[in-house]
């Protein structure tokens, strides 16, 4: 089978076994992150609309796990940002009915969050990872880039937004740049700003593959230590660098 929406799985090391689905079209995304891997975005939007045939979607799915052994995720991933395809509530309500025994993450920028239609899309998932990668305006416009308009202090107050209208796991992935948001007041700012999200768990990242900008560099193990003693007072602090 050629497969069009859906890939792996491939062992994940947040996620154990993971089977993903792309549900927008390569690079269709609100944000062009410095460090993505999947390059840059070029269709730079926070259009909801329903990007990809939906029957094909599931279709793939269907015929995927019906032929594999289970994955411990179905996670919604790939080269955009997931939240932009308004038939994503679809696809998890298929994977529940049909399959109740695959759990569902959504791995996401966040950045609609707090729309009230998005909540309701993906309240049937197990586990959200969205990404908190400033601490500030300009941190967020250096390191992420969103779509015009779009502000850090709408990001925040979606994520916050979120969880408090959601029952579900939600771990926040923060993506550490060295020399853009790994300052002193940053690190501070950054606990400040997880404990008003207050997830249930927090992932550390930085650089592992080449980025957009290749100037960027993986931060030291000495910078991730001194977020995680910053951080682990919050929630449980899981720290993830370069293979």
């Amino acid at each position: 089978m050629i497969r069009k929406y859906v890939f792996g799985p491939i062992a994940s090391r947040r996620l154990g076994v993971s089977l993903g689905v792309d549900l927008v079209p390569a690079k269709t995304c609100c944000q062009d992150c410095i460090y993505c891997e999947a390059k840059a975005t070029t269709c730079h939007t926070i259009e909801r609309k329903s990007w990809v045939n939906i029957h094909a979607v599931l279709a793939e799915l269907d015929e995927t796990l019906r032929s594999i052994p289970h994955p411990d995720f179905v996670t919604f991933s790939g080269a955009g940002e997931p939240t932009l395809n308004a038939d994503i509530g679809k696809v998890i309500a298929f994977l529940k009915s049909r399959y109740p025994d695959c759990k569902v993450c959504l791995l996401t920028n966040g950045m609609l969050l707090g729309d009230r239609q998005v909540q309701q899309d993906v309240a049937g998932a197990d586990m959200v990872i969205p990404s908190l990668d400033a601490s500030n305006e300009a941190e967020y416009q250096a390191v992420n880039r969103p779509v015009s308009g779009e502000s850090f202090e709408k990001l925040v107050a979606g994520l916050i937004s979120f969880r408090q209208n959601s029952t579900m796991k939600i771990a926040l992935e923060i993506f550490v740049a060295p020399g853009i948001n790994d300052s002193a007041a940053s690190i501070a700012r950054f606990a400040g700003l997880a404990a008003k999200i207050a997830p249930d768990a927090i992932q550390l990242n930085t650089l592992d593959r080449p980025g957009v900008i290749k100037e960027l560099r993986p931060a030291p193990p000495e910078t991730m230590e001194k977020f995680r003693q910053a951080l682990c007072r919050i929630a449980p602090v899981a720290v993830f660098g370069p293979r």
